[in-house]
C-alpha cells in the first residue's frame, strides 16, 4: 500500500474534492472539504497544532470602530447564525487595509457573549467556531448553471478558555473582499451591528447598507429569499413577517429610516421596494447637554428597576429600547406589572416553544400594546 503524504486527507470521488479529517482521544472529526490536497493537508495541520500556537501568531491589531466588506460578498447568501455573525464582525474590525497577509485575530469572549464565560456557552462557542470552519461562501460567476467559485471564510479557529478568548484567522482568498477596498463596498458601524439580535437583521443591515447609495432599491422575492433564506420560508408571507418586517423595525431603531412597499404580479407579491434613509439628529440642547454630561448610573435604580432591566436584556432588548421603556414605566405597580406580563414570553424563548420568533421584537410588540404610552416615545 502506497503511503499518504498527506495524512488525514482523502479524495472523494462524489464531489470531487479533498476531504480533511482530523484523528484525536480515538475520536474523528471532518473539517471539511477543499479543492486541492495541499490545502486540506493545511487545515489538518492546523487543527493538529495546540491552541497556544495559534494565540502566539495572533497579533493584538487595532480595532476600527466601523467595518467594511465588498458588496459582492454582501450579496452573497451564507447561512450564519447570530453568533457567527456577530464573531465575523468583531474578527473584520481587527482588519486593516494596510493587512498584506491574514493575520491572526484574538476575540475576547466577553466582547462575543457579554457575561457568557463558562458552561453551557462553552459548548455554544465550539459549535459555533465548528461551523465557522465549514463555512463555505458560494461567489457569483457569469456562467452559473456550468461553473462555480467557492471559497472558504476562516483557515484557522480556536477557542482558548484559559485565556477566555477566541483566536481565528481569515483565508487569504477571502481577504481581498475584506481589505484593500476601492469601490463597491458597503461600512458598517461596529456598535449597531452589536446591537442587532439575529442573524437575519445582520443580513439586511448590510443588504441595506450596500444599496443606500441607489436608494429607492427594487428587488424581486425571489432575489430577496436567495440572499437572506435561500430555502427556508416559502410563502412570502411567512418571510415578511417572520424575516422582513421584523430586521427592518429593528434597523429602524438605530438610525436608519427604511420603508418597503409590495409590488403585486396578479394576487402574488412579487417584488419588494426598499426607501433607505437616515434619521435626521436634532442638534442637542444646553439642557440636554448638561444631562449628558451626567449620565444616571445603573446604580441609582431601584432594585424592581434593575429586575425589569435585567429581564429586558434576556429578552434581546437594545439599550435604548430599554432606556425608553424605563422612562414610560415607572412606579412600583407598573413595573411589576411589566415583569408580570413578559414572563410567558421569556419561558417560551429560554425553553425554545417558539424557534422561529423574534423575542426583541414580540416583546415589544407586547409592551407596547400593555403600555400605550410608550407609542408616543417614538
Amino acid at each position: 500500500m502506497i503511503a499518504n503524504k498527506c495524512p488525514g486527507t482523502s479524495f472523494d470521488k462524489s464531489t470531487g474534492r479533498w476531504k480533511a479529517r482530523l484523528t484525536q482521544n480515538g475520536k474523528t472529526k471532518t473539517l471539511g472539504t477543499y479543492t486541492t490536497q495541499e490545502v486540506a493537508y493545511e487545515a489538518v495541520l492546523r487543527a493538529k497544532a495546540p491552541k497556544d500556537a495559534l494565540a502566539q501568531e495572533a497579533v493584538v491589531s487595532k480595532k476600527n470602530l466601523t467595518v467594511a466588506q465588498s458588496n459582492l460578498l454582501v450579496e452573497t447568501y451564507w447561512p450564519a447564525t447570530l453568533l457567527e455573525a456577530r464573531l465575523f464582525v468583531l474578527m473584520l474590525r481587527c482588519l486593516h487595509k494596510t493587512d498584506e497577509n491574514t493575520p491572526g485575530i484574538t476575540i475576547p469572549i466577553e466582547e462575543l457573549m457579554p457575561g457568557g464565560r463558562g458552561g453551557r456557552n462553552y459548548e455554544l462557542l465550539q459549535q459555533a467556531l465548528k461551523r465557522y470552519m465549514t463555512l463555505q461562501i458560494e461567489l457569483p460567476v457569469p456562467n452559473a448553471k456550468k461553473d462555480m467559485q467557492t471559497i472558504n471564510l476562516v483557515q484557522g479557529m480556536a477557542l482558548d478558555s484559559t485565556n477566555d478568548v477566541v483566536v481565528g484567522f481569515f483565508t487569504p482568498l477571502a481577504l481581498p473582499y475584506l481589505t484593500k477596498l476601492s469601490n463597491n463596498f458597503a461600512v458598517g458601524d461596529v456598535a449597531e451591528l452589536m446591537e442587532l439580535q439575529t442573524a437575519a437583521s445582520h443580513k439586511m443591515y448590510w443588504l441595506m447598507k450596500s444599496w443606500e447609495f441607489k436608494s429607492p432599491v427594487t428587488v424581486t422575492v425571489e432575489r430577496l429569499r436567495e440572499l437572506t433564506v435561500r430555502d427556508n420560508y416559502e410563502r412570502y408571507t411567512d418571510f415578511r413577517n417572520r424575516i422582513l418586517q421584523p430586521s427592518i423595525e429593528e434597523l429602524n431603531g438605530l438610525d436608519f429610516k427604511i420603508t418597503f412597499s409590495e409590488n403585486r404580479k396578479g394576487r402574488a407579491v412579487d417584488s419588494v421596494r426598499f426607501d433607505i434613509g437616515r434619521k435626521q439628529k436634532a442638534e442637542p440642547t444646553v439642557a440636554k447637554l448638561k444631562q449628558l454630561e451626567v449620565p444616571k448610573p445603573i446604580a441609582q435604580f431601584s432594585d424592581l428597576q434593575q429586575k425589569v432591566q435585567t429581564r429586558l436584556q434576556k429578552l434581546k432588548l437594545t439599550q435604548a429600547q430599554i432606556k425608553k421603556v424605563l422612562a414610560v414605566v415607572v412606579g412600583e405597580e407598573q413595573l411589576t406589572k411589566l415583569l408580570k406580563e413578559t414572563y410567558p414570553v421569556l419561558r417560551d424563548f429560554e425553553t425554545k416553544a417558539k424557534p422561529g420568533e423574534n423575542v426583541a421584537a414580540a416583546t415589544m410588540a407586547l409592551l407596547k400594546s400593555t403600555f400605550p404610552a410608550i407609542w408616543a416615545t417614538n
